[in-house]
């Protein structure tokens, strides 16, 4: 390509970034347009997701199908994070391909990948662009270096700021959504003792006039009627004494990988529906320090949610997660625990309203469940995350490092 080319090239790529309704939106279109612009038989772009610790695929399907996740600590990803210099298939680098290949179940040979670009912006490395293009035309093979180099400096910076854009403003609204959450604790606490006393009373009359027309099967009715609803709304009374009531924190440090094996030891087999299978994928070595019993609270109530989400299905799969989310500094890292469902998902219409207190659509719900796990979460210093599609919901509980 010649350097008015090369310049053609980049001007391409700011005008399709403008027009882009995001910058990571535009992350499929860059492996194409390289395609269309330069000497190779297919290129893809892997980037690194906004979330959690694993590299995305953007540009056409592989040539075996869909292209898989990359792990971050995977070979291939590792070896470039501090490298700036590309890896070509030859005599020299072939070792390095083949235990790429291997890490990564067979993506490079899958798909004839024999030119590895690292993709670096100031301090940020977050992708790779894999090849499979003519390593011996010299002149040809560094223009293509240069002109995926050059864009690089442009749709690296873009991408982050509108990542931390959007960090951004999700902090803000869950600082807002807290200062909510203590002033509804409070009203909460104060509602549930007013309340306490006249539902007492009501149970007291009934009882005496059931005493008063003993035998009278209409009374009766009414009388158990009257007594069933009141313990109904003596539980409601109980959830927000709980959600309200901040007790001390009773803090240790434990493996994550055995509490979640000794919650799943423990729920009865009667609780998991017999076509519903779950699996648990846990890194091996993470420690967190939390309040176990409160944190075992958060993990029950949303994994039962989960099993009944997909109660009338004919099969599903609940998918336990735990690993380690690192962003930067130390002091940014994370631990998730991500239960994930292959339930119908939350539907669009109440998608913003899962975490509001009293909001069910369970016909025997309180509607506090997901809203007092979101408070448990918060108190111990993390947070909880909804994601929902229609082929399921991950819920992440999501808790510092240190």
């Amino acid at each position: 390509m010649r350097p008015h080319r090369h310049e053609e090239f980049l001007v391409e790529i700011a005008r399709a970034l403008q027009a882009a309704r995001s910058a990571r939106g535009f992350l499929p279109a860059f492996a194409a347009m390289l395609s269309n612009r330069f000497p190779v038989a297919r290129c893809f772009l892997y980037y690194k997701e906004a979330e959690g610790n694993s590299f995305r695929a953007y540009g056409a399907d592989g040539d075996t199908g869909p292209l898989p996740l990359v792990r971050e600590e995977s070979c291939l990803v590792e070896s470039f994070t501090g490298r700036r210099e590309i890896m070509a298939a030859g005599p020299g680098t072939q070792m390095y391909f083949d235990l790429f290949d291997r890490d990564c179940d067979g993506l490079l040979t899958r798909n004839g990948v024999n030119l590895i670009i690292p993709l670096h912006a100031r301090r940020y490395f977050r992708g790779l662009l894999l090849a499979r293009a003519d390593t011996q035309d010299g002149p040809g093979l560094r223009a293509l270096v240069d002109a995926v180099q050059a864009a690089a400096t442009m749709i690296i910076p873009l991408v982050e700021a509108e990542r931390m854009e959007f960090e951004n403003d999700k902090n803000y609204y869950r600082l807002f959504k807290f200062d909510r959450l203590v002033l509804l604790g409070q009203m909460a606490a104060s509602l549930a003792h007013e309340l306490r006393t006249p539902l007492t009373t009501v149970l007291f009359e009934a009882a005496a006039i059931k005493g008063l027309l003993d035998g009278d099967a209409a009374v009766m009715a009414a009388y158990e009627k009257i007594n069933r609803e009141v313990g109904r709304a003596n539980q409601l009374i109980e959830s927000l004494l709980v959600f309200s009531k901040f007790k001390d924190l009773h803090v240790s440090s434990f493996p994550l990988r055995e509490f979640i094996e000794r919650i799943l030891g423990e729920i009865p087999a009667r609780k998991v529906p017999a076509q519903v299978k779950i699996r648990v994928q846990a890194e091996e070595g993470i420690r967190v320090s939390s309040d176990g019993d409160r944190l075992k609270q958060v993990f029950i109530n949303v994994l039962f949610n989960a099993l009944e989400a997909m109660a009338g299905q004919e099969s599903g799969t609940v998918e336990i997660r735990a690993y380690g989310e690192y962003d930067g500094l130390p002091k940014n890292n994370h631990h998730i625990i991500a239960i994930c469902d292959t339930g119908p998902g939350i539907p669009d219409a109440i998608k913003n309203r899962v975490l509001e207190p009293f909001f069910t659509t369970k016909k025997e719900g309180t509607g506090l469940g997901l809203y007092i796990s979101y408070s448990i979460m918060k108190t111990l210093k993390g947070d909880l995350e909804i994601h929902s599609s229609g082929q399921g919901t991950r819920v992440n509980l999501i808790l510092p490092a240190r």
